[in-house]
């Protein structure tokens, strides 16, 4: 028998080496061993990771929430601070006193900014909403709308046999005996103070949300550079600079959607309003405040919207709620080819079809949040995607044209293709991920933005 004996140099271990092919050969199965039973894990309890992560949120809420704020008071902070500083600048202050001063102004002047226009909204709505509700379901208009339906009913019915089971039942009484029998009382009332416990939470929430806004206003670029300083210390360059133009990518598409939407949403709303003034129909100030304010939600916002005003109106007359149908939804696709692009610059990128996955899915989980957010982080997820098929496709040496594939059956077509109309048009590999995706087209990222 032939024995084989391992041979080692004077003062080196038998133990492998970190910078060994060995060692970092069984390191990298056991990374993928332990990402395989983490993704198994995941796929059999999607339940449990979605609960865990919305408890993690809701812990954090009060963050989210302040850097929301923050984002929203960020551009009018910016306007108001470089206009104090080219008034100031031929003044006898230092840099650093004109810094503390423009900057704490403006913070000040974007806050009292933001309180007004959410005050302006809630005055708005609120006691038009309340009178509206209070004029509706008043005795007399109860009395009324039972009427107009008994008569409604009777017509339709007339000749078949819902006429007699009508005449001998009371609708009401069936409608109250129903409601008694199917209502617990106690459980109606810990429902309603389960809801009111979680309203109180969340405003406490976006107070702390909002005084946590203005600590980011004030020392934006201190967190920013504590961010790309952790970056740096952790990643090696090449994944840091990589981590860098993500967040610029995110920046720019939160920038564009959020603020972009909240604009189409205030256009959408006036011209709602006008255009019920025209028509005469009833409740403009309420019905055009809610088609404004859920237009913010990408696809089923403006449908959110118009339901409730459009119940309102049909309690008043249903001629009117089939003008005010017709308007809105006149309007609508007005605001989708004309209005919405021209705002945002139809630069999402994104079908519609992942548009409804996006907000469907995002929107299940995480609520009203997860439908407005949907879209921007979808948009980020599939720009990250593309660019990834787009390296591979480049690796490859194929054709990045997604026109070149519809007619394929098999990857040789693409050869085929290639010999008769040439090379393909690869992304270089030393090319940027923003000449790539043209971040900086139209779009000026401030380095010092929340």
């Amino acid at each position: 028998m032939v024995k084989y004996k391992l041979k080692e140099k004077k003062g080196e271990s038998r133990m492998l080496k970190k910078d060994s092919k060995y060692f970092r050969l069984g390191m990298m199965f056991l990374t993928v061993i332990i990402l395989g039973i983490v993704f198994y894990t995941t796929l059999n309890n999607v339940g449990t990771v979605f609960g865990a992560i919305k408890k993690l949120l809701n812990l954090f809420s009060f963050v989210f929430y302040g850097i929301a704020f923050a984002y929203l008071m960020n551009p009018i902070q910016k306007l108001v601070e470089k206009g104090i500083k080219k008034l100031l600048v031929r003044s006898n202050m230092t840099e650093r006193g004109l810094n503390k001063l423009s900057r704490g102004v403006s913070v000040v002047v974007a806050l009292l900014t933001f309180l007004a226009i959410l005050y302006g909204l809630i005055a708005m709505v609120v006691p038009q909403l309340v009178d509206t509700l209070t004029e509706t379901f008043s005795q007399e208009n109860l009395q009324n709308y039972y009427e107009k339906i008994t008569t409604w009913l009777n017509n339709v019915t007339k000749g078949t046999p819902l006429e007699d089971w009508l005449t001998e039942q009371d609708p009401v009484k069936a409608v109250q005996n129903w409601l008694t029998k199917e209502i617990n009382i106690f459980s109606t009332l810990g429902d309603a103070v389960s809801e009111v416990y979680g309203a109180a939470k969340v405003l406490i929430n976006m107070l702390i949300g909002l005084v946590a806004a203005i600590y980011l206003l004030i020392s934006k670029e201190k967190f920013i550079a504590q961010a790309k300083k952790l970056t740096v210390a952790v990643f090696k360059p090449k994944h840091a600079d990589r981590i860098f133009e993500i967040g610029r990518l995110t920046n720019k598409s939160f920038g564009q959607f959020i603020v972009g939407k909240l604009i189409d949403s205030l256009i959408i709303g006036v011209i709602s309003y006008v255009g019920m003034l025209i028509l005469g129909l009833p409740y403009p100030l309420l019905s055009s405040a809610l088609v404004g304010i859920f237009n913010i939600i990408p696809f089923f916002g403006p449908l959110i919207g118009i339901v409730p005003a459009a119940l309102l109106i049909l309690l008043q007359s249903p001629i009117q709620c089939l003008y005010f149908l017709i308007f809105e939804i006149a309007l609508q696709q007005v605001d989708g080819n004309i209005i919405g692009p021209r705002i945002l610059g139809d630069r999402m990128g994104v079908s519609g079809f992942w548009i409804l996955v996006a907000i469907t899915v995002l929107g299940s989980q995480f609520g009203l949040p997860g439908m407005i957010l949907g879209v921007p982080l979808f948009t980020i997820f599939y720009t990250l995607v593309s660019q990834a098929v787009r390296n591979a496709l480049q690796k490859k040496q194929l054709p990045m044209d997604t026109d070149k594939y519809y007619s394929i059956l098999a990857v040789e077509d693409l050869k085929k293709h290639e010999q008769e109309f040439g090379a393909p048009t690869v992304f270089q590999s030393g090319d940027s991920f923003e000449e790539e995706y043209d971040l900086d087209d139209d779009f000026e990222y401030d380095d010092t933005g929340v």
